[in-house]
């Protein structure tokens, strides 16, 4: 995913909910008893309706991929 894209996401969210640092995304990148492991180049965190659905916008727009994450329960 390019700079550019990333930053299209981040402006939804704000870039405080858009983690891109590795130790931050770490958490939520862990399966809860730590057996596997994801790669993501940014961790969105949207607060609202509003912002889920823009995010999925852009998404569908740019063909790109989403996995959402349930409060990191393993039901992801």
């Amino acid at each position: 995913m390019d700079d550019a894209l990333i930053s299209r996401f981040a402006a939804v969210v704000g870039h405080k909910y858009a983690l891109r640092d590795a130790d931050a995304k770490a958490p939520h990148l862990r399966e809860w008893r730590g057996r596997w492991t994801g790669t993501t180049p940014v961790v969105l965190k949207p607060a609202t309706v509003d912002e889920v659905s823009a995010i999925m916008k852009i998404a569908s727009q740019t063909k790109t991929a989403i996995v959402p994450q349930g409060g990191n329960t393993g039901l992801v």
